[in-house]
């Protein structure tokens, strides 16, 4: 026997548990320097503005935000637990005056702490479905699996591993709930004396301990109601199984339905205190929204429970299912008309879970499992979160199915509904594959297992008078090299993963602390509750970044606040149209980088009304004996205000001036930088005299802050009277910028070849002054 068999099943779980932990601490060895903490991905910003804000305010937390949809402000929807839980704890970890890098620093270990708790009811709920092994290979598989590390690594403090812990412990306290009902000889028949023995029995304890965990999801996350639909959905489908193989079904009205009450109970209070003026039957905000939508799922247990019990006195098994589908549609035909805000709410939330939004369709998280932006079948993204789990997945629930466990087994029902909607989640939107993590890893500990007894089969043999069960292999070689191969590409993938973040680039980072130490600040920062003095445009998935780095308010973020009007910005072809959003938003600065050129571009057009292909023309070349059609960007690409400014740094525009621009060229030809940051300037207006009709161009020289020599340009036409008005974006005295003008400005006409040298001073540019300049 080998020392790892001969060591206790606690201790395996724990060293497996330590592995988890160390796997996920490893980014901490390169994300915290300095003090200071790089996080991953975008909202993980967002989470701690909202940290530091309730660290400084607690138990107070962000309601409305001033710094978003500028100047109008965002009310906050995210519930407040995963915040508030992370900002109590930086309170204790700094003795109630935490610094901010304690407060960055417990933040960021948050998501390690519960991504390894969520270990502890994966390994529960598998050895309750399946047995202890399964249990065991579980929790390895979940260790290891790639998309689960994402959202539990350091720095990754987003509240989404909050919503695999809580749901997880949900779903495994119910089936512990459904197992010591259907085990168990009490509750066959609703006397009073079994009553009083059900409401003393450990089935009505984890229930109870199930509602309070759903409820404790809805102020986690607001697409809790999922969670909370998802025992209503197996209701029904159980009893259609308890009917057909008549068995008494009051095991799973007393799990769910005190399910529902507890959850009921324990979110009132809550309800009562945050619901929000304008909000109270908002799905998006904790609301009487829950409450209601609680009292529903509990109404339809109850009466799908009457259905099936009417239907088992006097039809045969299969009416039931019809006569359920009639129960919905006549339910939701009614709830639609009696309640139609509350019904609104539900459709919404489901059309946004399934992705049915359309701006979703731009949101590379958002996108279907199997499916790219542009229509393409994909498996990069199983391939990326799961490796081979997956497909092992899969394999397992077919072996369940085909063995026809669900029918024989209620908990196993409730395993295989339970994946089946998270997989529709999963397959809408590529995001929720994190939730899927869990019934994955389920079904890969399966199929390990059944792979385990299939090459290491027990034999019984005699010793000493009593009869024990044996390996009947000597060498358990095989298995270990057939489960290595099934682990070792997740794992790989996961080691990747940790190595190499999705945090923000280098280029980011010094563009947005420029931004914050040589601009002006903005006031209100710490207390968003009234309007800044002026605000930053950049496309929205920087808009966290802006925000928590720079300190500085944004038009869109990650929110997705009037982001079509961004877009349109970007994708105009007229500065007078593109210089109205800028005016109408007070905003000052706008940020650019070559991912909005080059990879964002489409949910750019797209967001913005605009077909993608109208930007680039079909042009054909040869390639030895054959041809090859490729897209070449056009002139309404160049046009476009984006380009302007990230290709071309503002040339044919009299507004947008370069100040800063990163380190990295991302293109040499023309020489592009990857960050540029450009002012909104009111110009100076240069006129005088030229031939009618003729156009006028105003040129200087510039150097950028990293060294770089380039050209500014515009033009204007001189009308029939020879008068041209010409507005440039940049001064060429008495500028402190770090990009400026080596030589003063050339006005030349077209026609006349007629030129003369002006120079322009900083305060003409910042005050729109009107210098003027006969050129003939």
């Amino acid at each position: 026997m080998s020392k790892i068999d001969s060591l206790s099943v606690r201790t395996k779980i724990l060293l497996v548990m330590f592995f988890a932990l160390l796997i996920r601490l490893f980014p901490l060895s390169f994300l915290f320097s300095d003090g200071r903490v790089t996080f991953v991905s975008y909202d993980s910003y967002y989470h701690m503005r909202s940290i530091l804000y309730t660290t400084q305010h607690f138990p107070g937390h962000l309601l409305s935000d001033s710094y978003i949809n500028y100047p109008l402000g965002f009310d906050i929807s995210w519930p407040p637990l995963y915040d508030v839980l992370a900002s109590m704890l930086a309170l204790i970890v700094g003795m109630g005056n935490p610094s901010n890098s304690t407060i960055e620093l417990v933040a960021a270990l948050f998501p390690v702490a519960l991504g390894t708790l969520s270990l502890i009811p994966l390994y529960f709920a598998a050895s309750n479905l399946f047995g202890r092994r399964v249990g065991f290979y579980s929790i390895v598989v979940l260790a290891v699996m790639p998309i689960h590390l994402m959202v539990s690594m350091f720095g990754a403090t987003d509240h989404h591993v909050a919503e695999i812990l809580l749901s997880t412990t949900a779903f495994s306290l119910f089936i512990f709930s459904l197992k010591e009902g259907t085990s168990s000889d009490f509750c066959r028949k609703l006397t009073k004396s079994e009553l009083i023995t059900c409401v003393r029995s450990r089935s009505v304890f984890y229930a109870i301990g199930a509602g309070i965990t759903l409820a404790l999801s809805v102020l986690t996350w607001t697409g809790s109601p999922i969670f909370i639909g998802l025992f209503a959905l197996y209701v029904p489908v159980q009893l259609a199984l308890d009917l057909k193989v008549k068995r008494t079904s009051v095991y799973l009205l007393l799990s769910s339905c005190v399910m529902y009450l507890a959850a009921l109970v324990f979110i009132i209070p809550f309800v009562l205190i945050m619901v929000r003026e304008g909000y109270e039957l908002s799905a998006a905000f904790v609301s009487w929204f829950h409450v209601l939508y609680v009292l529903a799922m509990l109404d339809f247990v109850l009466i799908c429970w009457v259905v099936a019990n009417l239907i088992g006195n006097k039809g045969q098994w299969w009416h039931y299912p019809l006569a359920i589908l009639i129960l919905i549609a006549v339910g939701i035909t009614g709830l639609r008309s009696l309640m139609p805000t509350f019904f609104s709410n539900i459709s919404a939330g489901i059309g946004y879970l399934l992705g049915l939004d359309e701006t979703l369709s731009t949101i590379n998280e958002a996108l279907p499992l199997f499916w790219d932006q542009y229509g393409s079948f994909t498996l990069q993204s199983v391939w990326g979160g799961f490796g081979l789990f997956f497909l092992s997945a899969l394999v397992s629930l077919l072996i369940i199915l085909r063995k026809g466990e669900p029918s024989k087994n209620p908990t196993i029902a409730f395993f295989v509904i339970w994946s089946i909607i998270v997989f529709v989640l999963a397959f809408s939107q590529r995001r929720f594959m994190y939730l899927l993590s869990i019934n994955v890893a389920v079904m890969s500990g399966y199929l390990m297992c059944q792979l385990h007894s299939w090459m290491m089969p027990k034999t019984v043999k005699e010793h000493g008078g009593k009869h024990k069960k044996v390996n009947a292999n000597s060498s358990n070689m095989p298995l270990v090299l057939i489960l290595g191969m099934l682990l070792l590409p997740g794992t790989l993938i996961s080691v990747v993963a940790v190595s190499n973040p999705s945090v923000m680039p280098s280029d980011w980072q010094a563009s947005l602390d420029w931004l914050k130490e040589n601009t002006p600040v903005t006031s209100y920062y710490s207390d968003p509750l009234q309007t800044p003095e002026y605000g930053v445009l950049s496309w929205w998935d920087f808009g966290n970044w802006i925000i928590y780095r720079s300190q500085r308010p944004v038009v869109t973020n990650n929110f997705q606040p009037s982001v079509q009007e961004v877009a349109i910005f970007f994708l105009s072809q007229n500065e007078t149209n593109a210089s109205s959003i800028l005016d109408r938003r007070n905003v000052k600065y706008i940020l650019t980088d070559i991912s909005m050129v080059k990879g964002k571009f489409f949910s750019i057009a797209k967001l913005a009304g605009e077909d993608y292909d109208s930007f680039f023309d079909e042009e054909t070349v040869n390639k030895g004996s054959s041809t090859v059609t490729t897209k070449v960007e056009n002139d309404k690409f160049k046009n476009s205000m984006l380009v302007k400014l990230h290709i071309y740094d503002g040339s044919g525009s009299g507004h947008y001036r370069l100040l800063y621009e990163s380190n990295t060229t991302v293109t040499k030809d023309p020489e592009v930088k990857y960050v540029k940051v450009f002012e909104y300037v009111r110009g100076v207006t240069v006129t005088g005299k030229a031939e009618p009709g003729e156009t006028v161009y105003g040129a200087t020289s510039l150097i950028s802050n990293e060294g770089r020599e380039f050209d500014y340009y515009n033009s204007a036409v001189a009308d029939d009277n020879g008068t041209y008005s010409l507005v440039l974006a940049y001064s060429t005295q008495g500028n402190n910028s770090s990009t400026y003008a080596v030589v003063p400005y050339t006005i030349i006409g077209d026609k006349s070849r007629s030129s003369k040298e002006i120079d322009v001073s900083e305060s003409a540019v910042q005050a729109g002054q009107v210098l003027e300049l006969d050129i003939v």
